[in-house]
């Protein structure tokens, strides 16, 4: 199986899961912030015309391909990984180490109501967990020095970025500096309830790897009239 794809330019991580937890287990035992970015469709099509975003996926240690449509898209799906990635596999084990560990959580969002649903969420089904708290940017009226100070002052294990792309990446890269914890695990705007795509989310995943795949062509045609 291949384990990194390269998209218009941008290397993505393509290990099995069990494969990318041992990566980040391994690269915790060093202190510092470490980094682990889901990477879909959205944020993919984003880096192409955004520098922020794609300079945030090359920082990243570890990069979670999010989306089928991707590998799809660059033709190297098989179907142990297309299977992990349709089920969330990554997340679920990777809060299980967290919740095991007995890990404290940071919560970032840019909407009060979705932030405060995610931390119901986490409590309910990883309730070893400790969620010491969760943060919107709308409530800091954007200002990212507030949001940085508070999570700083409470020094948590994990900050869990459900920051939609490109915040995400932003936040990132203009704070990496500064925040005290030990992983940055950014999952951007994942529905962490629904897991079913019903028909108009399986028309949207054909329209958006549609357009991926397009991106891709037209990248490679760039690539080609150069040489």
């Amino acid at each position: 199986m291949i384990k990194s794809v390269d998209f218009a330019g941008i290397q993505l991580d393509n290990y099995t899961v069990r494969e990318t937890i041992m990566n980040v287990e391994k690269n915790m035992s060093d202190h510092g912030l470490h980094t682990i970015e889901e990477v879909n469709m959205d944020t993919l099509m984003l880096a192409d015309s955004d520098d922020t975003v794609r300079a945030a996926l090359d920082f990243v240690e570890h990069t979670v391909i999010a989306e089928n449509g991707i590998l799809e898209a660059v033709g190297a799906g098989s179907y142990q990984r297309k299977h992990e990635i349709e089920h969330h596999d990554f997340f679920y084990e990777m809060m299980k180490r967290i919740e095991r560990n007995h890990k404290t959580v940071f919560i970032i969002g840019d909407v009060s109501e979705r932030t405060k649903q995610v931390g119901e969420y986490l409590q309910r089904d990883y309730s070893k967990c400790e969620i010491v708290g969760a943060e919107a940017l709308e409530d800091c009226n954007g200002a990212t020095d507030a949001m940085v100070n508070e999570i700083n002052a409470l020094n948590p294990d994990v900050i869990l970025s459900i920051l939609p792309s490109p915040q995400q990446e932003r936040f990132l890269m203009e704070n990496h500096e500064k925040l005290s914890a030990g992983l940055w695990y950014g999952v951007a705007s994942r529905n962490f309830e629904k897991q079913g795509k019903g028909i108009l989310g399986k028309i949207r995943h054909v329209i958006r790897t549609y357009k991926l795949e397009r991106r891709l062509n037209h990248y490679h045609g760039d690539e080609e009239s150069v040489k």
